[in-house]
């Protein structure tokens, strides 16, 4: 063989490799990082309730009608803690199992105005790392994010919204099997729903899981990053009798 042929070869075996490497890359997990507006500290999660975790699921219901009485800053670390939390500061634990310990969810709280005593209106991401609120949009959405959630009122007449995403590439990474990553980070959404329903119930509020919802409408309002998927929409507030 000539030596043009030889580099010739030795050419194309190496642009094989490259394809390959491209084509086998995990990809990036953040398409846009989140524009933080400010960051409020929540109060530490209370540990003792009145309320046995028998009597919470025993009373747990799906509530869609709702007072127009705000929810207290203590009411919504609860929530966020029950939904992600960490329960164990060397492990990072959190309150939900989740397999091979990646946690790909984010939680979201969309707070209307005066739905929160001692929180402005907007929509925040929650950290819980270091138990704080990011926000990154200033406006009550709540209207539009009801819109989005196919009319559904209660989005709009709650004082809160919880929102679940999933991020399936990052458990993708873990584990590469797209149908058994799918599968985990779903399970994982229920775990969350879960808390947050008996955590509703223990700070005797009322809330319902909604799954009904356009996807891009809902990131579009939200401004949530291109690589989560929205799960779950929980309205929470203090019942209407």
């Amino acid at each position: 063989m000539s030596r043009n042929g030889r580099i010739a070869i030795i050419i194309l075996i190496v642009l094989l490799g490259v394809t390959f490497i491209y084509l086998i890359w995990p990809e990036t997990e953040e398409t846009k990082p989140r524009e933080i507006i400010s960051i409020v500290s929540l109060p530490k999660a209370e540990m003792n309730t009145s309320v046995s975790v028998e009597v919470a699921i025993q009373n747990r219901r799906s509530i869609r009608h709702y007072t127009g009485d705000p929810l207290a800053l203590q009411d919504v670390s609860q929530l966020m803690w029950a939904a992600q939390g960490i329960t164990d500061p060397q492990t990072k634990f959190r309150t939900v199992p989740s397999g091979g310990h990646t946690y790909p969810l984010e939680v979201y709280i969309l707070a209307g105005k005066g739905g929160v005593t001692g929180l402005n209106e907007g929509v925040y991401h929650y950290n819980p790392f270091n138990n704080t609120l990011e926000q990154i949009l200033a406006t009550d959405v709540r209207s539009e994010l009801s819109q989005a959630a196919n009319g559904q009122q209660w989005v709009k007449e709650a004082p809160v919204n919880i929102i679940i995403t999933g991020n399936y590439q990052k458990m993708i990474n873990k584990y590469k099997d797209e149908e058994l990553s799918t599968r985990f980070v779903d399970m994982e959404a229920g775990h969350a729903g879960q808390n947050i329903y008996l955590e509703v119930e223990a700070r005797n509020l009322a809330t319902v899981a909604l799954g009904s919802f356009n996807d891009d409408l809902v990131h579009q309002v939200l401004n949530l990053p291109e690589n989560e998927k929205t799960l779950y929409i929980y309205p929470v507030g203090h019942a209407a009798l």
